[in-house]
């Protein structure tokens, strides 16, 4: 990552803090909380963790002065459209 600047070295560290706060909110749930409770909260978690790589992705955009960024920034941009869909789609369309 030669010639990055200290912004994209921030954003990695945000990236990977967030995923482990979303992992201990995951793991802390405890097993007698109502189903749709567990549910909203493993669905935020995983929201904020895509949130906070398609942020990384557009950090690598912004940065990136040969045009690489703009690839990956494309590319997540339409990967996370349907994950999001499928992800609240299978939470919230599952009948009981």
């Amino acid at each position: 990552m030669e010639g990055y600047g200290l912004l994209v070295y921030f954003a990695l560290a945000a990236v990977v803090v967030v995923i482990i706060a979303a992992a201990f909110v995951i793991r802390s749930t405890p097993d007698d909380t109502d189903l749709d409770a567990r549910k909203i909260r493993f669905a935020a978690a995983t929201f904020t963790g895509i949130l906070m790589l398609f942020i990384f992705t557009a950090v690598l955009y912004f940065v990136d002065s040969s045009g690489r960024g703009k690839e990956i920034f494309d590319k997540a941009f339409t990967a996370i459209t349907p994950l999001a869909g499928a992800i609240i789609g299978y939470f919230f369309g599952v009948k009981k």
